[in-house]
């Protein structure tokens, strides 16, 4: 049976994620542990306790990466095959290329350390909001943006056909909630982000990391990862760089790469991270396929026994 990997970005972290996984897998200690000594923080201490750094771009990215890549290597231990195809949203693109084999642990530390602290430093003072739009269809958001008369104020992920996150000013957010309201949209839900990724406002931060990607040692991948800036595979390191880079002050093509994924034609879809929202989002895109989201213990033991070696 052939599958893919999903692995989610921020959004998708949440208080006391894989306890039970902890209890049950080494892996996810010596992991954690690897993190906490690159970035001389209880990580653990975050992840359990009801700590507002978890929603902290600069903890939440190194977090979600390492309870990613903790899944990838329990995966592995157990024999279990890599996917044919794999895909990563936002900051699960850099986790994808890790358990691919393309970095090392501690080069994709150093990757996503800079890539957050870029982001934040590119942010600046300004009070910006990230909002996810439902129900209504993203070039009718994205038209809708570009007539009304902002300082800050894009659409940054495009999901699903009627789901698309908008980024901004806090204050326009709010303005042009009203707005798509009346032009169809059925929710608008605000999300724990706390800077405006995928947008222009993360230029500077793109230029920054282009330099540190070209002192990140970057090895052939085992296994490919379509890419958010335009939902294409690399085939070589330059392409790797650019794309990354490319990736912070540019739109996630969500809904482009579900249409590439689609052409893999494969049966199965787990989504290696905290959540269900990428099993969710799959399906917004018509994505055809059984969807498991391992971070229910019950569920990833089903599938290591499924996939494993006897």
């Amino acid at each position: 049976m052939s599958f893919s990997f999903l692995f989610p970005g921020q959004g998708s972290q949440y208080n006391g994620m894989f306890k039970d996984h902890f209890e049950e897998f080494p892996e996810f200690s010596e992991i954690l542990g690897q993190g906490e000594e690159f970035y001389k923080e209880d990580l653990k201490d975050i992840i359990f306790n009801d700590d507002p750094r978890l929603s902290d771009t600069y903890y939440t990215q190194p977090i979600l990466l390492l309870m990613s890549y903790a899944l990838y290597k329990v995966w592995e231990r157990h024999g279990c095959p890599n996917p044919k195809v794999s895909a990563g949203h936002s900051l699960g693109e850099v986790s994808s290329l890790l358990c691919a084999g393309a970095f090392s642990l501690s080069g994709a530390l150093k990757l996503i350390k800079y890539r957050a602290s870029f982001m934040i430093e590119s942010k600046g003072e300004m009070k910006t909001k990230m909002s996810a739009v439902l129900g209504l269809e993203g070039d009718k958001i994205v038209n809708i943006l570009k007539n009304r008369r902002a300082n800050f104020l894009e659409a940054v992920n495009l999901n699903a056909p009627q789901q698309t996150v908008i980024a901004g000013n806090a204050d326009e957010v709010e303005a042009v909630k009203e707005l798509l309201k009346t032009e169809g949209a059925k929710r608008i839900i605000d999300l724990t982000v706390s800077v405006p990724s995928h947008s222009s406002l993360m230029g500077i931060a793109s230029s920054k990391l282009k330099l540190v990607l070209d002192d990140i040692n970057i090895d052939e991948p085992k296994f490919s990862t379509i890419q958010n800036y335009d939902s294409k595979v690399s085939i070589s390191e330059t392409e790797v760089r650019h794309r990354l880079a490319e990736q912070i002050s540019n739109p996630v093509q969500w809904v482009e790469s579900m249409k590439k994924l689609k052409k893999y034609s494969l049966n199965e879809h787990l989504e290696m991270g905290p959540g269900k929202v990428l099993c969710s989002l799959a399906k917004q895109n018509r994505l055809s396929g059984s969807f498991s989201a391992l971070d229910n213990i019950d569920t990833f033991k089903e599938k290591i026994s499924e996939y494993g070696q006897k």
